[in-house]
């Protein structure tokens, strides 16, 4: 998701220089490696040590530390040390951090031979909340339910939870007081689902379906809970003050003894929020911040970074399976004199004119990724490499643009109206997306955003339609593996568009498209599923829908105090419960 762009990208969703999943907060990729040395991934690992405060600098403010709202890559980073799970991730790198274990679950699920009812056994006592309240298979009830409150706005429960669970859309339509298809009793936590969904353990696997203690509903959904989170996971909030900074210490009722996944080493973690790129750089190396989730390393630094003998030490690159691109608004309502977005054309034409090469270079060249065509990224099942707007060298075709305009009625041009982000990575996307498309007599109109905001107050709310009729987004999966789904529904279902919180950003909405997304999901075979998923690509690319411009990979950089650097393929972030610090290091 934003994962969720994260979402990076999550999700999907994406932060100043890093892309925001989804995905966003408590993304499916390759693990590369990058360059592991004595910060990093790496099986001789010195013994790890107990204590300190992990400092962390941010670029952008979060979305929510409700784990019913979060989305951003960053905040579910932070939720996977502030939240519980039935099951989740283990903190290990590579293929084993893909796994899904049990966590507060005693093991994975009993699934019905007809795959539709999932019976969980949550122990009691074996968690706690950080008020002392035990985690209970209740407590993952009321989660769900909350998720599907129309007074929640969870988008999570409306795309992943309505569709699937026995009485759920009833209940978030206000037709029933209870989920019939959801009865916890005693230790066991009984879910029934209404079709099969190969994936279902992954999606309760998301941050979104973390418990929540009946108290926390005396605070209002969002912002409010956001300062009141009441943390079931290794670590809990002190304090935030928006847009400045975040603490979180110990969770002093959770004992790493009956965490079979999670150690978390450090004793709490501060964040300040709003520094920019360079500065959180400079910051890393003085030592005075010792990583960022939303900011990879300026690209005049990457150099230095990867061949710098000591440097290169606290330096990783990692295939994200995340995607860059922009989004074109499909709905007649954002056309404008200037520029009939909706007319297919005219999106194709700009996915002719874009030079992918010069936004490559934007983010920092092929260390930040490889040219894209398609809407699914080389992680996904689906994924095959073919390119409906072919250009010399991928730097744009301007004269079949130029054609296609004129046969829109544009044959002078168009000006379109185009949100981005305002610092770093982004912004320079910004300059080389509006200079590679005025060689075609495409004039971008450009409106800047600081971080996240670009999503909660542009492009998440199609009432701004004709504000972001061409848009710089990003998306990382939700959860490794079969991770199409959080790709297709979130972000181009057209059934999945909201008047707030929207993912779907260009308002696409083709009933084909819509009809072949549920023809995949229900397909059991993974040949097969994958074959679907292709042409669903296929068809939205022909739509022109988005126009991506690049196969993500993104540079990290922490200080030398941090070992244990270890990339989660799920979060497409470094692991904070896996990280510890070396108490002689400065």
């Amino acid at each position: 998701m934003r994962r969720r762009p994260g979402l990076w990208l999550t999700l999907g969703a994406l932060a100043v220089g890093v892309v925001l999943l989804g995905a966003a907060g408590c993304g499916s990729s390759n693990n590369n490696g990058g360059n592991a040395g004595s910060g990093g991934n790496t099986s001789a690992i010195p013994p790890h040590q107990n204590g300190g405060t992990m400092k962390i600098a941010l670029s952008g403010n979060i979305d929510y530390l409700d784990p019913a709202l979060a989305y951003y890559q960053s905040t579910w980073q932070i939720e996977y040390s502030t939240c519980l799970k039935l099951t989740n991730y283990p903190d290990l790198a590579g293929d084993a951090g893909r796994v899904i274990k049990p966590e507060a679950a005693s093991a994975l699920p009993t699934i019905s031979p007809d795959g539709l009812t999932y019976t969980y056994t949550v122990p009691a006592g074996k968690f706690k909340f950080n008020t002392g309240e035990p985690v209970t298979a209740a407590t993952f009830q009321h989660a769900l339910e909350r998720d599907l409150n129309p007074k929640q706005a969870s988008y999570f429960g409306a795309v992943f939870l309505a569709p699937f669970i026995k009485g759920a859309a009833d209940f978030g339509a206000g037709k029933a007081k209870t989920i019939s298809g959801m009865v916890a009793s005693g230790n066991t936590l009984t879910i029934t689902l209404v079709k099969p969904a190969a994936d279902f353990l992954s999606i309760l696997a998301m941050p979104f379906f973390s418990p929540r203690p009946k108290e926390a509903e005396k605070y209002k959904p969002g912002a409010d809970y956001s300062k009141h989170v009441i943390g079931s996971g290794p670590y809990t909030l002190k304090s935030y003050v928006p847009t400045k900074s975040m603490e979180f210490v110990r969770n002093t009722n959770w004992d790493p003894a009956t965490d079979p996944l999670r150690k978390a080493w450090v004793d709490g973690m501060t964040m300040r929020i709003g520094l920019e790129p360079d500065a959180i750089q400079q910051t890393i190396e003085r030592g005075d911040a010792d990583m960022s989730l939303d900011t990879s390393p300026p690209n005049a630094s990457l150099q230095r970074l990867s061949t710098d003998p000591k440097l290169k030490q606290q330096f990783a690159v990692e295939t994200t399976g995340c995607s860059r691109y922009f989004t074109l608004e499909t709905n007649p309502k954002a056309d404008t004199p200037q520029a009939k977005i909706s007319d297919v054309k005219v999106r194709q034409a700009i996915n002719y004119a874009l030079d992918k090469v010069a936004l490559q270079r934007a983010r920092g060249g092929p260390l930040a990724g490889d040219p894209a065509s398609t809407i699914l990224t080389p992680t996904l099942i689906g994924f095959s490499q073919f390119n409906l707007y072919p250009s010399p060298d991928n730097k744009g075709d301007i004269a079949k643009a130029k054609q296609l305009l004129s046969e829109a009625g544009f044959p002078n041009g168009i000006t379109l109206n185009y949100v981005g982000q305002n610092a770093g990575k982004s912004a320079a996307v910004n300059t080389a997306a509006q200079s590679g498309l005025a060689r075609a007599n495409i004039k971008l109109n450009i409106k800047t955003f600081s971080g996240f905001s670009i999503y909660t107050d542009s492009l998440g709310l199609p009432a701004k339609r004709t504000q972001h009729q061409m848009g710089n987004a990003g998306w990382c999966p939700d959860y490794p593996g079969d991770g199409t789904r959080s790709f297709m529904v979130p972000l181009l279902d057209g059934r999945s568009i909201q008047p707030a919180g929207n993912n779907n950003y260009g308002e696409y909405n083709n009933p084909a498209v819509n009809a072949n997304i549920d023809r995949a999901l229900a397909e059991p075979d993974k040949t097969k599923r994958g074959q679907l998923w292709n042409q669903i690509d296929k068809q939205i690319m022909q739509d022109a829908a988005w126009a991506p411009y690049l196969y993500d990979k993104t540079q990290y950089f922490w200080s030398p105090r941090t070992k244990n650097w270890v990339w989660t393929a799920w979060s497409t972030e470094p692991d904070l419960t896996a990280l510890w610090l070396n108490p002689n290091t400065p």
